[in-house]
């Protein structure tokens, strides 16, 4: 299995940030810190970011940079999973899927406008021990790396209309080039993280040659994700089954232990000791949800409260309320 480590060290290879022989022995070290320390994937990551951004004295638009010259086939199964998709809103749609064999917090939405198609990159739990350099880091290497999904994986001359991040412009480095291989302007210090696309064009490009090997494919990564998912933290593993059951009976807290093979003890256990509970998870998969579907436009507020599983509209007002002031 290829993981994000290696793409994002193959990457740095290929841009000069890193020797062949230092990218072996990071990977080298990766591995011994995954079996000696139980390091996850994820923490091996920032500690590879840190190293990256220090070696090469870089702030966050590292990230831009080595994205530039990341490959699909870089990225594994994912990178070959999206090669074989149909077109460019199935193709996004498949990582949003799959998104947790990149990273476990992560969400990738496709949200429609009347004139407009937004890709949207969200890291629902930001974790407040990291740097925020590394954390930028490895945002603007997300969202750059899906601003050349059309062209790169699918062969697409779709250029996006603007790449957003919601962080800091990076002081002067490799990440400028971004604007003119991407073609489109790139905007610091947005309100979300998200790409725009022309809406005419993408659904313009829906009749792209199928790839054969789509379902072998799909099956491997649907078994992948269910490996992982027994790794992951607890707080992540409830959230997404949240996500899956949002407005549904089958949302509640026995419903979800029961779906994790654990007993409604056990959860609340393992959530304490990661400083989270049932109740602020479900709020926060609600209120990431809501603030989807507000900007979508698409549905009245009852449609939204129903979707959220709030028995009154009343409920969701009160709830926008407390959201908008925290």
């Amino acid at each position: 299995m290829v993981t994000p480590l290696d793409a994002v060290l193959g990457a740095a290879v290929q841009a000069g940030c890193l020797t062949s022989t230092e990218q072996d022995r990071m990977l080298e070290q990766a591995e011994v810190s995954r079996h000696q320390h139980k390091f996850s994937i994820w923490q091996t990551m920032v500690t590879v970011w840190g190293a990256l951004l220090a070696r090469n004295n870089a702030d966050h638009g590292l990230g831009i940079a080595l994205a530039l010259h990341a490959r699909p086939q870089d990225f594994g199964l994912m990178g070959a999973l999206v090669c074989q998709c149909e077109s460019l809103l199935d193709g996004y749609g498949m990582l949003g899927r799959y998104s947790l064999l990149l990273h476990p917090d992560i969400a990738i939405q496709i949200i429609k406008h009347p004139r407009t198609v937004e890709i949207r990159y969200t890291l629902a739990r930001p974790d407040p021990r990291v740097p925020k350099a590394i954390l930028a880091a490895g945002q603007l290497w997300a969202l750059t790396n899906l601003a050349r999904l059309p062209k790169e994986a699918l062969g697409a001359e779709v250029t996006p209309l603007c790449v957003e991040f919601a962080c800091t412009m990076p002081r002067p480095g490799q990440w400028q080039a971004a604007e003119a291989v991407l073609g489109c302007p790139v905007r610091f210090g947005q309100k979300h993280f998200r790409i725009l696309f022309d809406r005419t064009e993408m659904e313009r490009q829906r009749e792209l040659s199928p790839r054969p090997g789509r379902d072998y494919l799909e099956e491997l990564a649907r078994r992948m994700e269910a490996e992982v998912s027994v790794f992951s933290s607890m707080a992540v593993q409830v959230a997404r089954v949240v996500r899956e059951r949002l407005g549904t009976p089958s949302m509640t807290m026995p419903h979800i232990a029961s779906a994790l093979g654990v007993s409604v003890r056990t959860l609340q256990r393992r959530l304490a000791a990661e400083g989270e509970s049932f109740r602020s998870l479900v709020d926060g998969v609600r209120r990431t949800e809501a603030e989807r579907l507000l900007q979508a436009g698409q549905h009245t507020k009852g449609q939204i409260s129903y979707r959220l599983g709030y028995a009154e509209q009343s409920v969701l007002a009160r709830t926008l309320k407390r959201w908008s002031a925290s």
